[in-house]
């Protein structure tokens, strides 16, 4: 149950965002030993794996050791950046850490599953090279040897040596593969975070959640106000689950429904958008609204409209999340409408092509 007695109920964010899939798709190429339990196939990991090039293999290994939780503590970077999040962003964002920083993150410093068991304060011990703390931490933290072998290896690298191998393995990856993994994973996690926002309006958060991991329970640490639910393509048909800040990463798979779509239909959320914004008084209570929040009330004034009508107008808006209404009864737009519209036309919409090229670049 999501709903522990008087303890209010995490809210839900169903997103895409190009960094998350970025990371697993390094932790698939990190954890060759998983290769079979992964239905993106043999074939697919040989062929990203020759994309990569030894010389990436190996410092992939060095860095990891085969745990893929030194790529997951990365997820907070990557939940922090603005849409679109892309690979790119995230790899600028490793690089503006400093080393020290980075080094913790992939110690577990900032992670609450390492948090919970071992205090922070014994990992910055550990960190700065104390000899105990670097035991209790190496004795309590690790899930299995690949884990203590990671954390072990981050110990004995000096912070700026660190820094520069996961610049070269995030950096090498984006430039030898990223492109082509993107484009097998990307027009399918499309269409199922498409699916799951339209589900999301008609089923309760548990059944969906229950739905979209194959029966699992989940059970947000107390302290989650907000579950961020992501379709992943990479790691099918596990299910990730990440903490970060108040917000639970929970990253589901791609159901085979999906992988075959037709790219020629439409996204369910771009005609959603389309038929609510389809309308000339639909988009000037759009404007109006840019301007700040009003009562239907103050709509119901502004435009000389019955409040029976114009509550029909806003009821279309709100069903494709495009208004917002308060406790108070004031009625909001979501500023992230219109850039979310834009990029859903960009990806919809093949640019045209001249002269054999295509004459525009892509939104994410």
């Amino acid at each position: 149950m999501l709903n522990q007695g008087a303890v209010a109920s995490p809210s839900l964010l169903i997103t895409a965002r190009p960094a998350y899939e970025f990371i697993l798709s390094l932790v698939a190429l990190a954890t060759p030993g998983r290769v079979d339990s992964y239905d993106a196939g043999s074939d697919w990991f040989e062929q990203v794996r020759d994309l990569g090039g030894p010389q990436l293999v190996s410092q992939l290994a060095a860095l990891t050791q085969g745990c893929e939780h030194v790529l997951c503590r990365l997820y907070g970077l990557a939940h922090d950046l603005e849409p679109p999040a892309s690979a790119e962003e995230l790899v600028a964002a490793v690089e503006n850490l400093d080393p020290v920083t980075l080094r913790l993150t992939l110690l577990g410093y900032y992670a609450k599953r390492t948090r919970r068991r071992v205090p922070p304060d014994v990992i910055l011990a550990a960190a700065r090279g104390e000899p105990a703390a670097q035991r209790r931490l190496l004795a309590e933290a690790p899930d299995g040897p690949e884990c203590e072998r990671a954390l072990a290896a981050t110990l004995a690298c000096e912070p700026v040596l660190l820094r520069r191998l996961a610049l070269e393995v995030l950096g090498g990856w984006r430039e030898a593969a990223w492109e082509q993994v993107r484009s097998q994973a990307w027009p399918a996690i499309e269409r199922e975070v498409d699916r799951l926002r339209s589900v999301a309006t008609e089923t309760p958060v548990e059944r969906l959640l229950q739905s979209v991991t194959g029966g699992a329970e989940i059970l947000p640490a107390p302290g989650i106000e907000l579950i961020e639910l992501f379709p992943t393509w990479v790691l099918r048909p596990w299910t990730i689950q990440w903490e970060h800040g108040p917000t639970l990463l929970l990253g589901v798979p791609v159901p085979a429904e999906q992988l075959g779509a037709d790219p020629d239909v439409p996204p369910e959320r771009l005609v959603g958008l389309a038929r609510a914004l389809g309308d000339e008084r639909r988009l000037r209570i759009l404007r109006r609204l840019t301007a700040g929040d009003y009562s239907l009330q103050d709509l119901s004034e502004f435009f000389a409209i019955p409040k029976t009508t114009l509550l029909h107008h806003l009821v279309m808006l709100r069903s494709v999340g495009i208004v917002r209404v308060g406790a108070s009864g004031r009625y909001s737009l979501n500023s992230a409408m219109p850039l979310e519209l834009l990029r859903l036309l960009d990806r919809y919409l093949p640019a045209v092509a001249t002269n054999g090229g295509r004459n525009r670049p892509r939104l994410d």
